[in-house]
């Protein structure tokens, strides 16, 4: 059974438009302007979303683990520019010296102290704490053996410094202070624990004072001075002093009459400084313990 075709034909009758209704299948501006409105909220939402996951804040354990990161790449920084600072410190001290002044067996006296505490750092297997020991000796002797002014407070106070402050990196922290107050207690090392060059140094507090002025230098190299100074006073640093910090320097003039007034001058400017401070008389000795500045 055929089906019937049914066709339509253009007439050629023209057609009539109105322009306020749109041409079949066209969309009328009122939906354009919906449709662009939801796109543009989609695309917003979108945006959103992507700066949102990109921004969004990180997880406790995310910011511990970033932070931990970022604090050892601190710590070996920190480590390596106080290792390039801190061998810089050891070639200043290390000005050529002829051969001049020191006694033979002087000499002798002050290695065989030395050789003694080096082969006390082996047996307790700290060797970097030996071989700084064998450094210090060697220079010591070079010190004293072509003297210059002012080294009580300069050259030597320096390397004793050095050596101080190389110890606590080197040894147990509850074993550094007491080493440190039996080296300082000795009676071995020429011009640390008695005198060769003739100025009377060291001696007692009551001493006169040569009015030492110290500017821009470590603590640490101040004690130093004053240890070189005195037989009846102390002056140690705790092992985390690390003298070699900037913060850890001062400027300063010991104006008094006597080595105990300069002591005292001492003690009240570390303290107004920020430093941590103890002290106490232990055996008509005055112990002096200096500790890092607080906050």
């Amino acid at each position: 059974m055929s089906r019937k075709k049914r066709e339509l034909y253009f007439s050629g009758a023209p057609v009539e438009l109105d322009p306020r209704k749109p041409l079949p299948g066209e969309m009328t501006p009122e939906r354009r302007r919906a449709f662009i409105f939801a796109g543009s909220l989609v695309g917003c939402f979108c945006l959103g979303l992507v700066l949102g996951l990109a921004l969004a804040p990180q997880t406790p354990a995310e910011i511990l683990a970033k932070s931990e990161a970022l604090q050892e790449e601190l710590t070996g920084a920190q480590k390596r520019i106080t290792d390039l600072e801190r061998t810089l410190q050891y070639r200043e001290t290390e000005k050529p010296i002829k051969a001049g002044k020191l006694p033979a067996d002087i000499r002798a006296r002050n290695q065989q102290g030395i050789d003694r505490i080096a082969v006390m750092m082996k047996r307790f297997k700290a060797q970097g704490a030996s071989e700084l020991m064998e450094w210090f000796g060697k220079r010591w002797n070079e010190l004293l053996d072509q003297p210059e002014n002012e080294d009580r407070t300069g050259r030597r106070a320096a390397t004793l410094a050095l050596l101080i402050g190389g110890m606590a990196e080197n040894m147990h922290p509850q074993d550094f202070v007491e080493w440190q107050a039996s080296f300082f207690r000795g009676n071995w090392l020429a011009e640390l624990h008695y005198d060769i060059d003739g100025d009377g140094l060291p001696g007692p507090s009551s001493a006169r004072n040569p009015k030492d002025g110290f500017a821009n230098v470590s603590v640490c190299q101040i004690a130093m001075a004053l240890n070189q100074s005195v037989t009846d006073t102390q002056i140690l640093v705790t092992p985390d002093m690390r003298c070699d910090r900037p913060q850890s320097r001062m400027s300063l003039f010991l104006q008094g009459s006597s080595f105990k007034d300069a002591i005292d001058e001492f003690v009240e400017a570390v303290q107004q400084e920020g430093f941590l401070l103890v002290q106490r008389k232990e055996k008509n000795v005055r112990l002096i313990l200096i500790g890092t500045k607080r906050g």
